[in-house]
C-alpha cells in the first residue's frame, strides 16, 4: 500500500503548492507569504506528541542538515516520502529567507538564523542530495498543522479523532483551514492592525517627518503596522520602519534589509512590543 501511495505522489507531485495560499506586498518592498507545505514523521506517537506539543527544532549538531538547525519541511510532498508514512500538510510563513546556491559555504548556509527567518533550498538544486526543494524554518511559530497530507489510516483511532484528513486536498483551503489561516497572521502580526496603549487607548501613528506619535483612531493608513523584515515595524502609510536612535529616540526610517539590531522589536509575555536591542517596552 505504502508503495501505491509514492507512486501516487509522484504522480501528483507537481500539482502541490508551487503558489502561496496568502501574499501581500509591503509598502517597503518585503513580500509576505504563506505557503502549503508538507512534513513526515514516522509513526502515530510521533503525531501525537507534535499534536500535544508541537513540533520540536532539529539541532545540526553532527547530523549533517542541510541548513543546521531548524524545522525542516518542503513545497514539494515528493520530497517528505523519504521520511515517513504518516505526512503534515502545513501552513508555513518562511517570512525573510536565506536562499541557497552552489556557491553558498557551509558556514553560510548553517547560520542563516541569525538575520533571517528561513531558509530555501530551490527544486533541481545541486547541493541538497535529492536535489528537491526544501525549506528550514527559524521557529515553531511560523507553522500551522492543517491535518494529515497522508497517513491518517494508519493513525490510532484516537489520534484519527483529533486531526483531520487531508489527503488530495493539495493546496486548496476550505473554510476550516481558512480560519487557522486568519488566526495565524493575527498570531504574526503580518496583516496591517493597529497598535493600541491599553491605558489611553490611543493609536500609535506616523506623525510624518520620521515622527512618531499618539492618537485618536482615523481610519487612515498611517496607524496601520505590520511586522515585515524580520521583526521589523513598518507603517503602512510611509513603508518606514520603528527606529530607535542613540538617546532612545523614537523614529521612523526606512528599513535596512540586511539588518539592524536599533529596527528589531519582540512581543512579551504581556502582548507588549519591546525592543530587541534594548530590551525596553
Amino acid at each position: 500500500a505504502y508503495n501505491c501511495l509514492i507512486h501516487f505522489y509522484k504522480r501528483m507531485a507537481l500539482i502541490f503548492s508551487r503558489d502561496p495560499v496568502w501574499s501581500q506586498t509591503t509598502r517597503s518592498g518585503f513580500r509576505q507569504q504563506v505557503f502549503i507545505m508538507y512534513h513526515s514523521t514516522k509513526s502515530s506517537a510521533n503525531v501525537g506528541a507534535i499534536l500535544d506539543s508541537g513540533f520540536k527544532i532539529s539541532q545540526g549538531g553532527d547530523r549533517g542538515l542541510l541548513f543546521g538547525d531548524g524545522l525542516y519541511v518542503s513545497r514539494d510532498i515528493e520530497k517528505t516520502l523519504a521520511y515517513g508514512q504518516l505526512c503534515f500538510k502545513l501552513l508555513v510563513y518562511p517570512g525573510k529567507t536565506f536562499i541557497l546556491d552552489e556557491s553558498t559555504s557551509v558556514e553560510d548556509r548553517t547560520s542563516w538564523q541569525k538575520e533571517h527567518s528561513s531558509a530555501w533550498a530551490p527544486p533541481n538544486n545541486k547541493v541538497a542530495p535529492s536535489g528537491k526543494q526544501e525549506t528550514c524554518v527559524k521557529s515553531t511559530v511560523q507553522v500551522r498543522v492543517l491535518g494529515i497530507a497522508y497517513g491518517h489510516e494508519l493513525l490510532d483511532q484516537q489520534t484519527k479523532a483529533r486531526v483531520r484528513d487531508m489527503f488530495g486536498t493539495g493546496d486548496t483551503l476550505d473554510r476550516c483551514e481558512n480560519r487557522v489561516l486568519d488566526l495565524m497572521l493575527e498570531d504574526l502580526g503580518i496583516v496591517y492592525s493597529t497598535l493600541v496603549h491599553q491605558g489611553s487607548m490611543m493609536l500609535l501613528q506616523s506623525m510624518g517627518r520620521g515622527k512618531v506619535g499618539a492618537g485618536e483612531w482615523s481610519g487612515r493608513d498611517n496607524q496601520l503596522w505590520s511586522k515585515t523584515w524580520d521583526n521589523c515595524l513598518e507603517n503602512k502609510a510611509t513603508g518606514e520602519v520603528m527606529t530607535v536612535e542613540d538617546g532612545n529616540e523614537l523614529t521612523l526610517k526606512p528599513v535596512e534589509a540586511a539588518g539592524d539590531k536599533k529596527q528589531k522589536w519582540r512581543l512579551d509575555g504581556k502582548g507588549r512590543f519591546m525592543h530587541k536591542l534594548s530590551n525596553r517596552v
